[in-house]
This record gives C-alpha cells, structure tokens and sequence, in this order.
C-alpha cells in the first residue's frame, strides 16, 4: 500500500495511508484526507489508488493541482512525484506497515534498529535489507513500484492453490470461468477480426432467437397433448356412460338383440364401441361381433376394476369403460352384468402438422421483431461510449484539453477514459511516456510555453522555432496593441508594430546562433526606454522554444 507524506503547510511530516480506490483530499469534513490550508478547496483534488498505478484528477479546485510544477487535470504520479494542492506540497510515499519490519533488539544482523517516527518531520531513512545477489540502487526506479513485503526477505510467503482447485461450489464456478476465459473466450474475441461487430452481435441475436422458439416449442408442443389427452379421456368417457345408460334396460331384461352401439360409434374419433359381457367377456354388441371375445387387454383390465375408468391405451388411443348393472337386494350392492368400452382416437383433437409450423411461424416472427428491437438498443448502447469517446478525443487534440468523460457506469471503459486522460496530460504538458522530459516518445512544449508567459510579471511572449507565436500574455498584447487571440498561431511578423517585429527578428537570428546565451536589445515603447531579452528553451539538441519579454531600463518604469 502506499501513503501521502505532506511537505509543506500546517501539517507537514504527516503521513496519511491511502485506501485502494478513491481518495478525495480537501477541506471538507467528509473528504478522506483533509488539509488545513485556506486555499485548499472544499473537494479539490481526488488520488485514485490502482494496483499498478496512481492517478491524480482535479475536482475543479479553485487554485489547481499541480503535479512537479505543472497544472493538470488528469495525470499519473510515480513515486518521487511531487503533487502541489494549492499551497501544499505532498509526495507519495510506500505506506509504513508495508515497509519492511526491522529486526527486534538483541538480534545481530548488523543493521540498527530504528528509532519510532510520530510525524512532524521528514521520516528518518534507514537502511534496508536487501536480498541476496540484488545489487543496490542509488535511488527509485521511474514507474510505480510494486509494494515491499513486510516480512523478512529470506521468507519465501507459500503459494496458494488457484480457486477452482479448492473445491466446493465456489471452486466450480471458478473453474467454468477458468474454462471460459483460456477456451472459450479467446475464440469469441477473433469473430470481430473476420466480420463486423455489428454482424456478429446480429449473429448472436439471431442464433438466441431461434434457440429460444425452438425450445420454447416443447413445453408448448407437451402442454398441448396433456391438455388433448384430459380432453381426449373425458369423451371417451363421457361416450362410454351414455352407451351404457341407453342400453341398462334392455340387458336387464336379457334382450341382447335390442342393444346398439350405432349412435357411439357415429361419434367423431370414436375407434370401436362394444358392449362385453361380465362374466365370459364375450361381445354382446355391436350384432356383428357378437358372440367373440375381443383380445383387448384393457377389455380385461375393465372387467377387473368393476369401476368407470378412462386410460391411455397407447399414444393414439383412449380406452374407456363404464359397468352395467342393476341393484342386488340381497346383497345391498350393485351388480355389474356387462360394460360399455370405448375406444378413442386422441389424433382427432390434436392439431396437425400444418397448424404446428403455422404456430411456429407466428412466433418466430414475434420474437425476431423484438429480438431486433434489442439487438438495435444493445449496438447503439455500445456504439454511443466508442463514438463520444472519439469525439472528446479529437477535439481534446486540437483545443489542447486533457479531459475526456462518458458517464457509464463500467469500469473497464472509466479505467480506458482514466489512461486517455492521463497521456492527454503528459501529451499537452510534453511529458513522454518513459516519465521526464527528454524521454522517446511524443513531446509537445506549447502548454509549457503557455504557462511560463503567464509566470512571466513582464510583457512576454513564446515564439516556436519555426517563428509562430505560442502565446503572450496581456501585457505584451498592450505593449504590441493588438489582440492576444488574434496573435496566437500567427507568424511572429503578424505583429502591427514593425519596429517591434524587427527587433525580436534580430534577436531570435542571435540566439539560434548561440542557444546557450541570453540576447538582449533596446526598444522605445511610448517615450520609454525598454529592454527585449530573449532566451532559447530547448530538451535536447534542438531549440524547442524562444521566450522573448520586454522589460524597463534599470530606474526606468
């Protein structure tokens, strides 16, 4: 972990540990650092604390933030770093109990033990142990260094198993994100390298689609036969009680020629309507099966149930009986003669194959219209970051901002927009990406130039080494009576007043001749004699920048 160490002001020496993650420093009372500073804003500046990194953001504090000198918005502190909150002078420092334990007294190893800090002071430096074999430093390294362990260097800490070998349904789930991430992954990630990401998100839209009415077509296709079969059973049954109902009296009286089945076997689905007799289980009607015994096993198994029932026979059959009978006096309970089966075929409810797809159809058409209604809401959803984003990025290249935003709540893209931010600072304040001036990479010196003339109390301006005014500040643009903003960007010879122009030209002709030097000439402003001094800036071979300022003789006003 590390910690802030404050420099300067009221409470310099102090030490504050910094938390992962945000920190806000100012005045306010529920700000996690608070300075006493009267200059400090109330929110002014935020440290957000990463594994790898340290990012510095201004809160739109009244005095800035400064970070080794220069104003920034956004921008990476490195240890050694010097960040200015106004007024106060802070650096970050590895946090106490992250530093290396020193040995109890008594122990000989040859290194002292340390006398105990309490702040109000720099931090005594004491000499650490170092490993065997690691040669010594003489200072930090650029970069932000990984936290020292706290426990002796000889102690090697044991490694732990990964998570998805531990077990448990914690160890699974971590093992399927495992699997996710090193197979499966990884081949997601190359469709966008062959196609559009726009295609290959219709893809996948379009595959859930037709999963989903797929699936969704067997709970509906089981749902629609249980309901045919209950209704299908319910028939078969009802067709069977009627049969019976109309054919009691006549098998009372034994007349077996009066008993029909013509009416039932009239009835839709109806597969065959008989009428068996108790005791033998022959037929007595229809008249032309009379006198058989059908081999039906359900025939059987009614006769043994003495009861209504109604059953499924096979997948396309309904079997259902209801017993005819008459009451025994002599037993007081009814006495079943014969019974009335019905066979029913289920495959006249049901729809066919035609009304199936037909049904398939409609709602794969419902789900494809608002399955493309999502698809469109989800592509601008992750369009619109992207395209703000490089909007805010062009025109933070061309107007010299360091600020980009897009208020989502995801951390991938604010940790995207939080490193756009900071090499837009070191971009605009000329800081290249090895951490210091004169560094490879990329340098741009304008927002140097452009913060110096305004330090400059004198009339003064910036002038790049191809002869284009950087910037001046409002008291040149008096001396030169022009506009400061139509001077920016113009040749120095844009400058109304020749005499002016002539002279800074002779003296940027001296100081390319000789770098090193400071070349001076005299100049009459309003009856006022003045002097024009003008020095070259510049990080390695070549001049990067002129500052030229105008100031009154010695005794002069």
């Amino acid at each position: 972990m590390w910690a802030l160490r404050i420099l300067t002001g009221p409470q310099a020496g102090t030490i504050i540990e910094l938390k992962m993650g945000k920190n806000v420093i100012g005045r306010a009372p529920q700000c996690d650092i608070k300075l006493l500073s009267p200059g400090v804003s109330k929110e002014h500046t935020e440290v957000a604390v990463f594994k790898e990194k340290i990012v510095i953001t201004d809160l739109k504090s009244s005095n800035g933030t400064y970070l080794n000198g220069i104003r920034i918005q956004n921008g990476i502190m490195r240890l050694g770093d010097k960040l200015g909150i106004h007024d106060v002078l802070v650096d970050v420092i590895p946090a106490p109990e992250a530093r290396p334990q020193a040995p109890r007294a008594g122990t000989s190893t040859g290194v002292p033990a340390p006398m105990p800090y309490y702040g109000g002071g720099a931090a005594p430096q004491m000499p650490q142990q170092m490993p065997m074999g690691m040669p010594q430093h003489q200072g930090m390294p650029q970069g932000m260094p990984q936290p020292m362990a706290g426990g002796m260097a000889g102690a090697a800490a044991p490694t732990p198993a990964p998570a998805y070998q531990q077990g448990g349904f914690k160890g699974l789930m971590d093992k399927a994100h495992d699997y996710l991430d090193r197979v499966a992954l990884p081949g997601v990630y190359k469709l966008p390298q062959f196609m559009e990401l726009k295609m290959v998100l219709l893809g996948f839209v379009v595959l859930f689609i037709f999963a989903t009415t797929l699936l969704s077509m067997i709970p509906m296709v089981q749902i629609t036969r249980a309901s045919i079969i209950n209704e299908s059973k319910r028939r078969a049954a009802s067709i069977a009680r009627t049969v019976a109902t109309i054919n009691q009296a006549a098998l009372l009286q034994n007349s077996y020629s009066s008993l029909s089945t013509n009416a039932a076997e009239a009835e839709d689905g109806v597969k065959q309507v008989l009428i068996v007799q108790q005791s033998d289980g022959m037929i007595l009607a229809p008249a032309s099966r009379a006198g058989t015994t059908p081999d039906l096993p359900f025939v059987h198994s009614a006769r043994r149930e003495m009861r209504p029932q109604s059953v499924e026979v096979d997948s396309s059959t309904i079997g259902a009986s209801f017993p005819i009978g008459l009451f025994d006096p002599n037993t007081g309970e009814q006495s079943v003669k014969a019974h009335a089966i019905v066979l029913y075929d289920i495959g006249s409810l049901a729809f066919d194959d035609g009304r199936a797809i037909s049904l398939f159809m409609q709602t794969l058409v419902i789900a494809s219209l608002l399955g493309l209604l999502i698809y469109f809401f989800m592509y601008k959803l992750i369009e619109y970051p992207i395209v703000t984003l490089n909007a805010q990025l062009d025109a933070a290249m061309r107007e010299k901002k360091d600020n980009t935003e897009v208020n989502f709540m995801f951390p991938p893209l604010q940790a995207l927009i939080g490193n756009i931010n900071s090499l837009l600072t070191r971009y605009i304040n000329g800081e290249a990406d090895g951490g210091g001036p004169g560094a490879s990479g990329f340098v741009n010196k304008d927002g140097e130039a452009e913060n110096l003339v305004q330090i400059v109390g004198f009339p003064c301006i910036t002038i790049s080494r191809e002869g284009r005014i950087i910037a001046c500040n409002a008291a040149f643009s008096s001396v030169a009576r022009t506009d400061m903003a139509q001077l920016q960007g113009q040749l120095f010879k844009a400058i109304p007043d020749v005499a002016l122009q002539q002279n800074i030209e002779g003296l940027l002709v001296k100081t390319r001749e000789n770098p090193r030097a400071i070349h001076t000439d005299q100049l009459e402003f309003s009856g006022h004699l003045c002097i024009l001094s003008c020095q070259a800036f510049s990080s390695g071979q070549e001049v990067d920048y002129f500052i030229v300022t105008v100031s009154p003789v010695e005794g002069g006003s």
